[in-house]
């Protein structure tokens, strides 16, 4: 049983020397404690996911400008209009080879029983 991640939630990037909290835009009705749910639509850089800070990818070090590739471990069977659902297990992996992951659910503690 995985946490639901909702619009707050903070995330980390392997290459970032910063954390940001996650917008959700993908839906606008369905919310866990007046915090909206996030679904694996909610992955456009500078949209969803704002800058981690500096980047470590290379020297000297650029301004992180997320480019994600597309949420992984989402929920398996609940969705919101064909969108899964993120859990606190979900990942994406960015172009420039760091990991984005979940610190926290975003001040939730709903669970999912998948």
């Amino acid at each position: 049983m995985v946490k639901i991640i909702t619009g707050g939630a903070i995330m980390c990037c392997t290459l970032g020397t910063g954390q940001a909290k996650l917008t959700v835009l993908s839906q606008s009705f369905r919310s866990i404690s007046g915090a909206l749910v996030a679904t694996e639509e909610d992955k456009i850089g500078l949209n969803n996911i704002p800058s981690f800070g500096v980047c470590k990818c290379s020297s000297p070090n650029p301004p992180c400008l997320p480019q994600p590739q597309g949420w992984q471990q989402t929920t398996k069977k609940d969705s919101i209009n064909g969108m899964k659902k993120l859990t606190e297990q979900s990942f994406c992996m960015y172009a420039k080879g760091g990991r984005i992951s979940f610190a926290d659910t975003g001040s939730n503690s709903f669970v999912e029983s998948e």
